[in-house]
């Protein structure tokens, strides 16, 4: 009989344990504890440092910011610890440009333009710390994604391989696919409840070997910065 009692009161007393450790994670946890959904809008702009970009701006109209265009996507922060996360993403961006050539124009002295458009997108992982459990908490962050990209020129061009320099309408295209890096810094402002605003600023580095109709321009810069806001449901 004493033995039996002595199990139950073990059994008693676990649960009350449990309980009690229950209670305590419940007093203590907050949202966003586990890990958020996140979901933002912003810029991006290509920094454009390389041949192929070079070479655009030499004999064509035009700069990196002609090409800042929307960029978004949406992020899922899983957490490792109380402060620290991995953050596993998706963005889009498709930005566009009509450049025309600096020195020739058609016989009615009209500009002879292209449209030159950037496509990217990326699938990323990253390990992220947001420091303090305040209103407002900061927080930094670094990575690495895969990135498909595709370039593509369409429009009018002179052909430099006739005498008569013919306008001719055609269409180029590069894509491929390569690896990046990326860091990021931002702020994390709890609306109350499990909703949050944080406004985010990312720098992008990757640069790939151009391929099909620009085989032999060399590499293009795909690194870039970018500027985003958006909202985020912790749990």
């Amino acid at each position: 009989m004493k033995i039996q009692r002595s199990r139950v009161l073990a059994v008693v007393a676990v649960f009350l344990a449990l309980g009690a450790l229950t209670a305590e994670a419940q007093g203590n946890w907050q949202p966003g504890d586990f890990g958020a959904f996140r979901f933002y809008l912003g810029l991006f702009e290509p920094i454009a440092d390389s041949q192929y970009w070079d070479e655009s701006f030499d004999a064509f109209t035009g700069s990196p910011s002609d090409f800042e265009d929307f960029v978004f996507g949406a992020d899922y922060l899983w957490r490792t610890s109380r402060n620290g996360g991995l953050l596993f993403g998706a963005s889009f961006y498709d930005g566009k440009a009509t450049q025309a050539y600096l020195d020739w124009v058609d016989a009615d002295g009209r500009d002879i333009s292209h449209l030159t458009t950037l496509w990217l997108t990326d699938l990323t992982a990253a390990y992220m710390v947001q420091f303090g459990r305040h209103t407002v908490r900061p927080y930094l962050g670094a990575g690495l994604g895969l990135l498909w990209w595709q370039l593509r020129e369409e429009g009018s061009f002179i052909d430099f391989g006739h005498s008569e320099l013919p306008i001719i309408f055609a269409s180029y295209r590069a894509d491929s696919t390569t690896w990046e890096a990326f860091a990021l810094a931002g702020l994390d402002i709890r609306l109350g409840g499990r909703w949050s605003f944080f406004f985010e600023g990312r720098y992008r580095w990757a640069e790939d070997e151009l391929n099909r109709d620009f085989a032999g321009f060399g590499t293009i810069d795909l690194s870039g910065y970018q500027l985003a806001g958006g909202l985020s449901y912790n749990f």
